[in-house]
């Protein structure tokens, strides 16, 4: 498929380059720069697919940042009449055509899009307006069930983050213990899905699920720095935060569980592991 990597197989080898089997897209020429010498006819070799400028089918082995269908946060390079083209991390750039930038593209700043392939020109192309790729069916998930998750935008009241590739979700600020950042992808887990089909994000697990997952992340740290953390129960929640990316009062409960295991004694900014 045009905008994806495949491997095709070598059907000539020329001065310029190599001609690729495309399958339905037909001929994939491949530039002599990246066609390596020990490469033979009937050989196959792994290619990212695109069109240049005049329209032929063309193949690189550079790997780009994101393929059609996928969702990534990619930078300005320029901005002409057609639109914003961005850098796809391959010689070749995207364009943004300018009916499809929501907001309006600026050079220079960085924009979360979606790699689609255009119905009339069949070219490659980038959308930044997210509301035409998700939230096309009906949303079907269950309590504290884990999504892939893709910031898209900060609003008023938290992170707008796209589920699973297909829906729209928030994570609220005062969930939120670890930094978070446009086109940044993680796990998390769906809290609550409304009737009116918002749905609710949190990126731990509640409950005892999420303090026992903490409680081995702390007794790796110890483990890693000697037996001895700097952090106790009456450390600065800051500062708990941002070592691991949780509020004080989980992690409260996490070392206690841990110091009536036998296995930490606590102080007030400090735990050390018990040998």
């Amino acid at each position: 498929m045009l905008g994806s990597i495949q491997n095709l197989m070598i059907n000539e080898l020329c001065a310029e380059g190599a001609y690729l089997d495309g399958r339905e897209l037909g001929e994939v020429f491949l530039p002599k720069a990246e066609v390596e010498y020990h490469l033979e006819l009937g050989d196959s070799i792994q290619v990212f697919i695109f069109q240049d400028s005049q329209g032929h089918m063309t193949g690189t082995t550079q790997t780009p940042i994101a393929q059609v269908g996928e969702f990534a946060l990619l930078r300005v390079k320029e901005i002409n009449s057609f639109g914003a083209f961005l850098d796809l991390g391959i010689s070749k750039d995207i364009l943004a055509p300018f009916n499809e930038q929501k907001p309006k593209m600026r050079d220079g700043h960085s924009y979360l899009v979606k790699l689609y392939l255009d119905n009339a020109s069949q070219r490659l192309c980038a959308s930044s307006n997210i509301n035409k790729f998700v939230n096309k069916i009906e949303p079907e998930y269950t309590p504290l069930e884990e999504v892939n998750l893709i910031v898209a935008s900060k609003t008023d009241i938290g992170y707008k983050v796209i589920i699973n590739e297909q829906h729209l979700g928030v994570i609220f600020f005062n969930t939120i213990f670890k930094r978070m950042f446009i086109g940044q992808k993680l796990k998390g887990f769906v809290k609550t899905v409304r009737e009116d089909g918002k749905i609710d994000v949190v990126l731990e697990k509640p409950g005892m699920a999420k303090v026992t997952g903490l409680s081995e992340q702390i007794l790796a740290e110890l483990t890693a720095k000697g037996g001895f953390i700097p952090l106790g129960d009456k450390s600065d929640p800051e500062l708990i935060r941002k070592t691991f990316s949780t509020s004080k009062a989980n992690f409260k409960k996490a070392i206690g569980g841990l110091f009536k295991q036998g296995k930490i004694d606590i102080e007030a900014k400090s735990i050390t592991l018990r040998k």
